[in-house]
């Protein structure tokens, strides 16, 4: 059998910070692979492919190359895993063992952990074995005592004055001897600036007004320059300051000189509960402070809003100004005290004087009806496009075909032992016309196998048109349908939209 190898690696951040243990890093993992298949004949001079993991945890498999590699696997371009050890693969058992014992089975997939001295091909047993199910289960509680134990490192470091996060707050700088905040001589006045503007009354947006006017450069201005953001979001052309970063400025108490360790402060949207900030640290001067504790006391609201987080859009989150890429806001109209419709705008001239930005005007009733077409017309679109794939039933007929076909090779192939048996063959005529047999049965195989993956992708198809036929007959538009189908929705004027859709376009 030719194979088509995986070498998959992984190092973690809490790995990279082990600076001594070389055989924890992804060159050396990928050595002991790459020897493991040179030494052994069955896989030597097979196609190999790399897929690595570097800086992420194992305790879950929400990892970019990972992810990778079990769609290739669906695909049917690997059919074989390598990884030096199973906590390579993950660290939940539980997660660990589904992919082992019933994932790779069903898709004949051949799985190495070489310093487990596990071979899916030579195991006679499940991963239910003692010995592989213990492995799993230590390498699971191993990823939670090291996540507790570089919790407490972390805040260990905080409390000696050690800034944790990676990136200083705008004002700052981080040392990279002492790991110490030290001000930034070039941001430090902006943020003075800033407390100084709301220490005067002006409300975030005026503020904001002000910062754009005088044209001084924003926070990721800063980033990008300093290499921090390697590219500025495409979306925002026109990068300006904005409310929210006002508010995460003046809110931030590390320009008293303290620290904040572990802060959570975001609700589930929808819920009306507030989260206790129970997971709060508070470090007192760590470092030197850009304003003082007065000033930053006094410009913080004098009440909090208990603010309803429920939705009061269909659009809510998906709306966009097509010039300047912020989220669009609403207002009321009125007529005789009564509330008759909403309409939508770019919140962004009230922070900049973006001309093009003035021109975002449009009442929900006309984006509703534009939408609603628009969407009314993918939809058809898509289902007939759909329509012309193949019927699943054809391909389980093919499937009996197939099988029905390799029952009886496997059967000639019986006779022709007899034959041999019975003398009427020699042992070379035997010999191959059973491995001209073998390689028959192997093709039907791989055929049965990618057939079997395109039911299981007509299966999702099937999933998608009922979701689609669902709203076919629908008279309006709703949450529902704007959440299903709709990505982002970019306003440049009234008669000019722009729908980016959840779903594949054919």
């Amino acid at each position: 059998m030719q194979y088509k190898i995986a070498m998959y690696t992984r190092l973690s951040k809490e790995d990279k910070e082990k600076a001594n243990i070389e055989s924890e890093s992804i060159v050396n993992q990928k050595s002991i692979i790459e020897d493991f298949i040179k030494n052994n004949n069955e896989l030597k001079g097979s196609e190999v492919f790399s897929y690595s993991d570097d800086g992420y945890v194992g305790s879950n498999f929400e990892r970019p190359a990972i992810k990778q590699l079990i769609e290739d696997v669906k695909q049917g371009k690997i059919n074989c895993i390598i990884v030096k050890d199973l906590s390579r693969f993950g660290r939940d058992y539980i997660e660990v063992n589904n992919y082992l014992d019933k994932v790779f089975p069903f898709l004949n997939i051949r799985f190495i952990a070489i310093n487990d001295n596990y071979d899916s091909k030579n195991n006679k047993y499940s991963t239910t074995d003692l010995d592989i199910s213990f492995k799993n289960i230590i390498y699971s509680y191993y990823s939670k005592d090291l996540s507790m134990k570089v919790r407490t490192g972390l805040i260990a470091k905080a409390k000696q004055g050690d800034y944790i996060l990676s990136y200083a707050p705008f004002g700052y700088k981080k040392n990279k001897d002492t790991k110490r905040l030290e001000i930034d001589e070039e941001t430090a006045p902006i943020v003075k600036m800033i407390f100084q503007l709301a220490l005067e009354k002006n409300t975030y947006s005026q503020i904001c007004k002000l910062l754009n006017e005088m044209k001084i450069p924003t926070r990721s201005d800063f980033k990008t320059k300093n290499g921090i953001r390697k590219k500025y979001p495409k979306r925002l052309d026109n990068k300006i300051w904005k409310i929210e970063d006002i508010r995460a400025i003046t809110n931030n108490e590390v320009y008293t000189g303290n620290t904040i360790v572990f802060k959570r402060r975001k609700a589930k949207c929808g819920s009306n509960k507030t989260i206790k900030n129970d997971n709060i640290l508070k470090i007192k001067n760590t470092h030197e402070p850009i304003i003082s504790k007065e000033i930053f006391n006094k410009v913080q609201p004098k009440y909090i809003t208990n603010k309803n987080l429920n939705p009061k859009s269909i659009f809510a989150y998906k709306l966009k100004c097509g010039h300047c890429g912020y989220s669009l806001r609403y207002a009321y109209i009125y007529k005789n005290k009564q509330k008759v419709e909403k309409k939508y705008y770019c919140h962004s001239v009230k922070e900049s004087n973006n001309i093009a930005c003035r021109n975002i005007r449009i009442l929900e009733s006309k984006l509703k009806e534009i939408v609603f077409k628009s969407l009314k017309k993918q939809i058809l679109i898509y289902l007939k496009e759909k329509d012309k794939i193949a019927d699943k039933t054809n391909l389980k007929k093919y499937i009996l075909i197939l099988e029905k076909q390799q029952n009886e090779i496997i059967s000639s192939r019986r006779l022709i032992y007899e034959d041999y048996i019975n003398q009427k063959i020699t042992k070379e005529d035997y010999l191959k016309i059973k491995l001209e047999r073998e390689d028959l049965i192997n093709e039907i195989k791989e055929e049965i196998k990618k057939l079997e993956l395109k039911i299981i992708e007509h299966k999702k198809l099937d999933e998608e048109n009922k979701i689609f036929e669902k709203y076919i007959n629908s008279n309006e538009l709703n949450q529902e349908m704007v959440d299903i189908f709709i990505k982002n929705i970019y306003i440049y004027d009234k008669d000019t939209i722009k729908i980016e859709w959840k779903f594949k376009k054919d």
